[in-house]
């Protein structure tokens, strides 16, 4: 089985733009830990995951505010990972384990082209190792 196979499509994605908020609302929104930042022709350029938004800064002069409360533009763009795990989509299912197990990452982009076509997940890929279905 292969990567393809496994992964959720349609995949929502978050240009650099979008606001950590907007990120948040959109992760909390569809369930996601972590989604591909793309470019305007669909390229990825980074993920975000839900620990790159608790860990962006505070904004200078607030300190009582929170992770995610007031201050000036933090984007997905500012805060995304350039350099995080993505997957062909013929790459086999355990292959795909291995190297999110290895990454530490719950999910990843299934690449074509340098284009973001699908994410995998680590449920998605447990469906597939023991043959379960989604629900």
């Amino acid at each position: 089985m292969r990567a393809r196979e496994i992964m959720t499509i349609p995949t929502f994605a978050l240009t650099p733009s979008a606001t950590l908020e907007e990120a948040a609302e959109m992760m909390t929104g569809h369930g996601f830990t972590t989604m591909p930042v793309i470019d305007g022709d669909g390229r990825l350029l980074g993920l975000l995951s839900e620990a790159d938004i608790l860990r962006a800064p505070v904004p200078a002069g607030d300190p009582d505010t929170g992770v995610m409360l007031g201050g000036g533009p933090r984007t997905a763009g500012s805060v995304m990972r350039e350099h995080g795990l993505a997957v062909p989509g013929d790459l086999d299912v355990r292959e795909v384990a291995s190297l999110m197990t290895d990454a530490d990452v719950r999910s990843a982009p299934v690449v074509d082209g340098g284009h973001v076509v699908g994410m995998v997940t680590f449920q998605d890929v447990l469906r597939a190792l023991t043959g379960s279905r989604r629900s």
